[in-house]
């Protein structure tokens, strides 16, 4: 993978054109429709590090893209609109959401350690003005933990309230109270213990070296996930009680000691797709980078990713790469189509996409460094009859119909009549299939 065309490029850390740097750390990330264009975007909401050894933050950003590759960035909120002392270098971390009742996008801030604030904005990039008139809606002492770093969760089939999550370990771990429907205050006395126990038998505070402060509440199917710091536990309510569950971040090297340093971390399902970003540290804890990755989920919960998008990031792809897993999709005709794990003598042996039937496509956009009439090889297992038609930019480039059942994972080669250059390739799947892999020669 050491080979790479003019155009392409690292997509990770995040960098927006014409920023300064790619200090943009504490990402909440979001789709939400653009209202210059009328399409989505993903919003990716952020601090700013200036200070090597000491947090120094001073605003908050926002960065924004259609396709995840190309990003944009500009000041969401500015200190001078909110309660901060006006030196403040205390502009911590923010989480945005839509209101379901008004419409309107409420970011909520936090100042340093000890309180968090809110403002509102009728677009998804603000500007953002204060919403209290300069004043927290979690100030300091409003429950035992440091009222800060929050997570907000929206009403959904089983709750028809909504949330804000925030806390840490230095006092009393995590706490929930519930958002009135103006989305600027907090229904008195709803406060809530947001618990996380080592283990189903153990009914203590998880402690210490596993926690951290920031927490990110989302649900994957039936199961809530609470996420600090590469860690993360589940449960069956969006409140808890959580039971830990691993480290994400266990085997990411950063320090030469090899501990690895990653922190405040999002996640969010978009055209099939998961992704999950996550600031992670430079030469200091306290100047940070956001990085975007696929997100991928075992049948049994565990969350994994890819080194090789942790590298390169998510939305490109190189034609000289070994291998683009086809897990790496960034649309599926979902549920017919569906990302799933490969197993191999009852042990993790990666994931793929699977279908049992019908017409389905995978996108695969900004595929650099085709050259003309190549060959695809995939790695797929199917029923006799299954098809495979390979378009590029839309236009069919090659195809493939099985004669014989595939019952286990072979390689089978489609030649493409393609010109040179850089395709948005697609896969249309035709009957019962699973395809591991496809590379490109």
């Amino acid at each position: 993978m050491e080979h790479q065309e003019p155009a392409f490029r690292r997509g990770n850390p995040l960098l927006p054109t014409g920023a300064a740097d790619n200090m943009f750390p504490d990402p909440h990330i979001k789709i939400f429709v653009n209202p210059d264009t009328g399409k989505e975007n993903m919003y990716v909401y952020v601090g700013h590090d200036e200070g090597k050894g000491q947090f120094i933050m001073r605003d908050w950003y926002v960065l924004f893209s259609e396709d995840l590759v190309h990003w944009q960035c500009k000041k969401s909120l500015a200190r001078k609109d909110t309660y901060l002392p006006p030196d403040s270098t205390d502009c911590w971390a923010c989480d945005v959401v839509r209101s379901p009742w008004d419409g309107k996008y409420y970011l909520y801030y936090s100042h340093g350690g000890e309180s968090t604030g809110v403002a509102v904005s009728d677009r998804p990039d603000g500007p953002f003005v204060d919403a209290r008139g300069k004043t927290p809606i979690l100030p300091k002492g409003i429950t035992p933990t440091n009222s800060y770093d929050p997570d907000v969760i929206l009403p959904d089939d089983q709750d028809s309230r909504a949330w804000i999550v925030f806390g840490s370990d230095w006092t009393d771990h995590y706490w929930a109270m519930q958002l009135k429907e103006n989305m600027t205050e907090v229904v008195p006395g709803s406060a809530r213990h947001v618990a996380v126990y080592p283990d189903e038998n153990t009914k203590e505070e998880l402690l210490g070296v596993l926690r951290s402060d920031q927490a990110e509440a989302f649900h994957y199917g039936d199961t809530w996930y609470l996420y600090w710091a590469g860690r993360y536990a589940t449960s069956d309510c969006r409140l808890g009680p959580y039971i830990f569950r691993g480290n994400i971040g266990a085997d990411i090297p950063h320090y030469p000691d090899g501990r690895a340093f990653i922190d405040h971390g999002s996640f969010l399902e978009w055209k099939g797709q998961w992704y999950y970003a996550v600031s992670c540290g430079t030469e200091s804890w306290s100047y940070r980078q956001s990085w975007l990755m696929y997100l991928h989920v075992c049948d049994d919960g565990t969350l994994m990713f890819d080194e090789e998008i942790r590298q390169f990031g998510v939305g490109q792809y190189n034609a000289a790469w070994d291998k683009i897993q086809a897990e790496w999709y960034m649309e599926i005709e979902s549920p017919g189509l569906r990302k799933i794990e490969l197993k191999q003598d009852g042990k993790h042996a990666g994931f793929a996409i699977a279908q049992d039937g019908g017409t389905h496509a995978a996108r695969y956009p900004h595929v650099y460094g085709m050259t003309e009439n190549m060959r695809m090889t995939l790695c797929l297992q199917g029923e006799e009859g299954a098809a495979v038609e390979v378009l590029a930019d839309g236009k069919t480039v090659g195809s493939l119909r099985l004669a014989r059942a595939l019952p286990t994972l072979t390689e089978v080669g489609i030649p493409l009549c393609c010109a040179p250059g850089e395709h948005e390739i697609t896969l249309h799947l035709t009957g019962r299939m699973t395809i591991d892999w496809f590379r490109l020669t």
